[in-house]
């Protein structure tokens, strides 16, 4: 069976939307975490895609707002560029500038890192010891006798040493069991064996900025969500404590009203909005459909996540993430039921349909299939109504002073702050890699890998399992 998409439509010198830029005086909440305005970042990304000689496609996956943009990289000599598609969300020249950010992202974080990557080959038994002493994320690894492994030396932001960070912890790609895979390693000099360790690796603090510190920023905020919603996992679900607040509709603005009524218009149920704020001290809301009912291997609830040190912000993060999540879901789904893989990166679309292998994985321990499954529908009532996440800083606060408060909130709790830059390309869009050793992994229990709990994971559960 062959199924047609929404078209893809070459993007050089085109300006066309679902919606225009907002009109002066109507508010764009992004633009309280960017250092350019609309117009010039998509002028950096447009002129840096050019110098790279690459060119761009973008489909439109619905034509309400917030919708979803997907867009597509090729090289000059016509061919995919690897990894270099991307997804955008919100309103829809917004979504289709950060959809064409996110596929540049995606290109500097896949393989094609390693031709600049300055990789150093170290004993992995140095991983026993500094900030990664505690995390579980490099424990297989660590314990490896006459293992070496390869890094990259990330600088320190938060004050501390620089950092040797294994490449693994960020790359999924790194650990493929292929023989290409482990020719790669082989010819860095990394004899590790990945096998249990690649349940860890994922692209968390990968992150792209029109500037460095809009990199930084996205990247921290992407750690701290990842990490809360990890606990939530672990505390709500898996050991079926506490459930956090739910957000009232009442006192929210006309605009995430809007959001939330499209949310649920697209899925036909209910949406109900959590906050996941941690002891990090940045909001964090997610964005729940309570439908589909069951256990089989398409019964995943929908979910988006968003974190910023607006609850605004978090909270539209997270609705307009629902609703490119959902649109996403049907392309994956149409792609995977075709029989033809002839579409731009119709493979790679193809290969996120992993819902049935994941319930196959995690069929015999229920616990983890209702992690996985985001499967706690029937106990939202137990959620208590609370307001949106507090604003944590001033409105108006530079990207730079933003970066720095969160570099400082997640130093308070403990934990170390470094990074890298991937790439800097020829008019200044930056990728970043930014790591915090012991943030918690076990959200990727929603991709079937079982990561276990860290240091900061146990302590956290035990926490919420002390009851007043």
């Amino acid at each position: 069976m062959t199924v047609a998409g929404p078209a893809w439509v070459r993007s050089e010198g085109e300006r066309g939307a679902t919606c225009p830029l907002p009109e002066p005086g109507v508010s764009w909440a992004g633009t309280l975490e960017r250092e350019l305005t609309l117009e010039e970042a998509e002028g950096r990304i447009r002129a840096d895609v050019a110098a790279l000689g690459w060119g761009s496609r973008y489909r439109v996956l619905d034509d309400a707002d917030p919708t979803a943009v997907q867009c597509a990289l090729w090289d000059e000599a016509g061919d995919e560029v690897p990894y270099g598609l991307g997804a955008g969300k919100g309103l829809g020249l917004p979504a289709r500038v950060g959809a064409r950010f996110e596929a540049v992202e995606h290109a500097f974080t896949g393989p094609k890192a390693l031709e600049s990557l300055p990789v150093r080959v170290i004993d992995a038994s140095t991983l026993r010891q500094g900030p990664f002493a505690s995390d579980r994320a490099v424990r297989d690894i660590a314990e490896q006798d006459g293992a070496r492994v390869a890094c990259v030396r990330h600088r320190s932001i938060d004050g501390g040493p620089d950092l040797d960070v294994p490449v693994y912890l960020w790359a999924p790609w790194y650990t493929s069991p292929t023989p290409g895979g482990a020719a790669v390693r082989r010819g860095l000099g990394d004899t590790s064996d990945y096998r249990s360790a690649s349940a860890y690796s994922v692209s968390s603090g990968c992150a792209i900025g029109a500037t460095e510190d809009e990199a930084l920023l996205h990247a921290l905020n992407e750690w701290v969500e990842r990490d809360a919603f990890s606990l939530f996992l672990l505390r709500s679900i898996y050991d079926r404590g506490p459930m956090p607040s739910q957000v009232s509709r009442a006192d929210l603005p006309g605009t995430l009203r809007a959001h939330w009524d499209r949310a649920e218009e697209l899925v036909g149920g209910t949406v109900t909005l959590l906050d996941l704020t941690s002891d990090l001290s940045v909001p964090v809301v997610l964005a729940y459909s309570h439908a589909p009912s069951g256990s089989g291997p398409s019964a995943k609830h929908r979910y988006g996540l968003g974190a910023s040190l607006w609850g605004t912000l978090a909270a539209e993060r997270a609705l307009t993430e629902f609703v490119q999540d959902e649109l996403l879901s049907r392309v994956v789904a149409e792609q995977s039921a075709s029989d033809e893989r002839s579409g731009p990166f119709a493979q790679l679309m193809a290969d996120h349909d992993i819902e049935a292998d994941v319930y196959a994985r995690l069929r015999a321990h229920p616990r983890l299939l209702s992690c996985a499954l985001l499967d706690f529908a029937g106990r939202i009532g137990e959620s208590p109504q609370g307001p949106l996440p507090v604003e944590t800083l001033a409105r108006g606060a530079s990207v730079s002073d933003q970066r720095a408060t969160v570099v400082e909130r997640i130093a308070a709790a403990g934990h170390r702050v470094v990074a890298h830059p991937l790439q800097v390309l020829e008019h200044g869009t930056t990728v970043v890699q930014v790591q915090c050793p012991g943030l918690e992994r076990f959200h990727l229990i929603t991709e079937g890998h079982v990561a276990l709990p860290g240091v900061r994971g146990r302590r956290e559960r035990a926490r919420a399992s002390v009851r007043p």
